[in-house]
């Protein structure tokens, strides 16, 4: 169930004209973005996937979670770089598959290669894993990170984790999907804290937000989104650690 709930929100990431249609076969698409292999500073190479305009004010780091690097996560990194984003997108696994250090190294790697003089930072995960790992790469380097997007899921209300986090966060949740209480607990203990958090709950079935399930509906896909690329807006503007750069500095290889 997961799965497809993943999937549906990685397809309503597309352009305007695109909200009402089915994402196609892709086993034949040829995708726009290259795979780059990184690297910890203790040594473990892992493989990401770049995407959009490398002049792009901001950098987005996709973490698919469960879903991983597959077509469907690739397309969508593809539709987000199209609309005017620097994307980096990679598969940090299960918790259980590798330990927090080596995500965190992994997190903090793939921030570094994203950065660049004058571009914004923003972390965006979705479904449970993916939602986590949102806030555990923001807290990873709190410090490169000026945005945090945790859509449909795995919220945590470990005050160790909470409290290393110096970004502002954008939370989605769909209430069926997520518990009440704990969406409850974590936005209350972001505010206790003083953490800069914006709320949209939304009282539906994830479905609603499928291109490709019965249940599809385009202003609920749209809402979401929307509400994404506000908060990409917002967080542009956002006086932290900026500086004004001109345009002609905006020529990165990253």
């Amino acid at each position: 169930m997961w799965r497809g709930i993943a999937a549906g929100l990685v397809l309503i990431l597309t352009c305007a004209s695109g909200w009402a249609h089915k994402l196609p076969d892709l086993s034949c698409r040829a995708f726009s973005g290259e795979f780059v292999q990184l690297a910890t500073k203790g040594g473990h190479r892992f493989e990401v996937y770049r995407t959009g305009p490398p002049s792009a004010r901001i950098g987005l780091l996709l973490l698919p979670g469960r879903v991983g690097l597959g077509p469907r996560t690739l397309a969508w990194a593809d539709r987000v770089g199209a609309q005017g984003y620097r994307v980096l997108t990679l598969a940090l696994g299960h918790a259980s598959q590798r330990g927090h250090g080596r995500r965190a190294a992994m997190e903090r790697a793939a921030i570094e290669y994203l950065s660049a003089p004058g571009r914004k930072i923003i972390t965006f995960g979705w479904g449970h894993a993916g939602a986590l790992q949102s806030l555990e790469a923001s807290a990873a380097d709190p410090h490169d990170v000026s945005g945090t997007v945790v859509c449909d899921g795995g919220v945590s209300a470990k005050v160790a984790l909470l409290r290393r986090i110096e970004s502002k966060v954008l939370l989605i949740a769909f209430q069926q999907t997520t518990p009440l209480p704990k969406l409850q607990t974590f936005e209350a203990r972001m505010r206790f804290y003083g953490k800069p958090l914006i709320v949209h709950y939304y009282h539906i079935d994830p479905a609603a937000a499928n291109p490709t399930g019965r249940h599809f509906d385009s202003a609920i896909a749209q809402e979401v989104w929307g509400q994404a690329r506000l908060f990409f807006g917002q967080i542009r503007f956002l006086c932290r650690r900026c500086a004004p750069y001109p345009r002609l500095l905006f020529d990165y290889h990253n």
